[in-house]
């Protein structure tokens, strides 16, 4: 699962809207500190900020804004809390976190990493029961991928929305979790989803080319004969059909809170993640006051 692949691009970014993002991802981690411990704090990625900022910003919850210490931190910083968005968001994470340790077999991984990914588990394994029985629906979700996955992993199928389909539909479903209880935002956003899952599928089987080619695991892109270049080339190809599609849709939500912030996210972001829109552009080094 690859949520860090949503993120603002900074180049179009206020200074207003960075610092509620940053806030958002803030509040995030908080969230999962509060709710599953010290050990999960520390080992998750902390990439749920925009899901979080999505599901408030779409029912019009506003945040509360808090200075708080934060874990293994001297000073105070400021960032969002109290919202079912944030909640929501964390209880995401610690289920993707634990369902992406369970992507590949033990038996297919050195050494070195089996013993990291046991480390991992044990670190995770509390908070995932927590979780799942938080939010059932969710952990229904993620098995469906799986057993999906599982079942492309042995067709080892060329057709390309065939291959992305279990990450398309487990996009779709989570984004259709983050609307607010109307039936028509429900269906945007879960096509919304099933378009970022299959552009993030596809960009993911490029970047493994040679991996999946080396360790003979199923990548479409190697059943259709491609080579690492062109795999890219496709992907990218593919990619931006996709963004462009979920863009049209995006357009028509109606997004109560924080839409200038969205709109970076969700069309120059996504865009710029898929093929760069200005070079350097993430090289910047910004000092902002927070």
């Amino acid at each position: 699962m690859m949520t860090g692949r949503l993120h603002p691009y900074l180049p179009e970014l206020s200074i207003r809207d960075y610092n509620i993002y940053l806030r958002y991802m803030r509040g995030v981690k908080y969230q999962v500190y509060l709710d599953y411990g010290m050990m999960p704090y520390g080992a998750l990625a902390h990439k749920g900020g925009v899901m979080a900022l999505l599901a408030d910003s779409l029912a019009g919850r506003q945040a509360t804004c808090r200075d708080v210490r934060l874990p293994g931190s001297l000073s105070r910083v400021p960032l969002m809390c109290q919202t079912k968005g944030i909640r929501l968001a964390a209880q995401i994470e610690v289920l993707m976190s634990w369902h992406r340790l369970q992507d590949r077999r033990n038996e297919e991984l050195p050494l070195g990493q089996q013993l990291e990914r046991m480390s991992q588990k044990l670190t995770l394994q509390a908070a995932y029961h927590k979780a799942a029985q938080e939010e059932p629906a969710l952990e229904r979700i993620f098995c469906q991928q799986q057993a999906q996955a599982a079942a492309q992993q042995q067709l080892r199928g060329q057709n390309y929305a065939v291959a992305s389909e279990p990450m398309s539909n487990v996009y779709g479903a989570l984004f259709s979790v983050l609307a607010p209880d109307d039936p028509v935002q429900r269906k945007n956003m879960r096509y919304i989803g099933s378009c970022i899952g299959k552009a993030f599928y596809l960009l993911d089987k490029a970047e493994r080319h040679e991996r999946d080619q080396k360790e003979d695991r199923y990548n479409v892109f190697l059943a259709n004969g491609l080579s690492r270049e062109a795999a890219r080339e496709n992907a990218r190809r593919q990619a931006i059909a996709s963004i462009n599609d979920l863009s049209r849709v995006y357009t028509l939500m109606d997004v109560k809170l924080n839409r200038s912030l969205l709109d970076n996210i969700m069309i120059l972001g996504l865009r710029d993640e898929v093929d760069p829109l200005e070079h350097g552009g993430w090289d910047l080094r910004w000092e902002l006051p927070s």
